[in-house]
């Protein structure tokens, strides 16, 4: 089952800063990473923009889609390779596990995603340690940035449970 109108509803709600889209330099994304932990990009066109900045992430999450479109993106910058499937609408056991390895790195990583990767915001709120920044593109509108507290660690765990719940797709313990 996939996620319900309510929770997708709150997941269009950005989950940090929106930076409109013509606001949107390489002065204020170097900004706003400036000191982070880990720099967490997600999506094809989130990472491309950070690349063309001479940012390169330490993980990026990618589809080879851009609001449902295939693209020919190539990101060309050394980073380990992950793989996973995760269908639409979902996390994957898969994508989780995946994702939990790409956090570990020490240098860049990549994860190639074989569907879609929009709700794998989550787990990287979630998980992606104290301090680090995820940045995310909110359709339409502009760049999303998510300085990851202990606050938005939890507020992704708990939306993470009801989405969970409500679909049986992951079981709890490994939230």
């Amino acid at each position: 089952m996939p996620v319900s109108p309510d929770d997708l509803q709150r997941l269009k709600t950005p989950f940090g800063k929106l930076i409109q889209d013509r606001d949107v330099s390489k002065a204020r994304i170097l900004s706003a990473v400036k000191g982070a932990k880990k720099v967490v990009t997600i999506g094809d066109a989130t990472t491309e923009r950070l690349i063309s900045f001479g940012i390169i992430p330490d993980i990026s999450v990618i589809d080879g889609r851009e609001r449902r479109s295939a693209t020919e993106r190539q990101f060309r910058y050394l980073a380990k390779e992950f793989k996973c499937v995760n269908l639409p609408g979902t996390i994957s056991r898969k994508a989780l596990d995946v994702l939990k390895q790409a956090i570990k790195e020490t240098r860049p990583a990549r994860v190639r995603v074989d569907g879609e990767e929009d709700l794998l915001a989550l787990p990287l709120f979630r998980f992606a340690p104290i301090g680090s920044v995820v940045l995310y593109g909110q359709p339409l509108e502009g760049l999303v940035v998510v300085k990851i507290t202990r606050s938005k660690q939890e507020e992704a765990k708990a939306l993470m449970e009801t989405i969970m719940n409500k679909t049986n797709s992951i079981r709890e313990d490994i939230l």
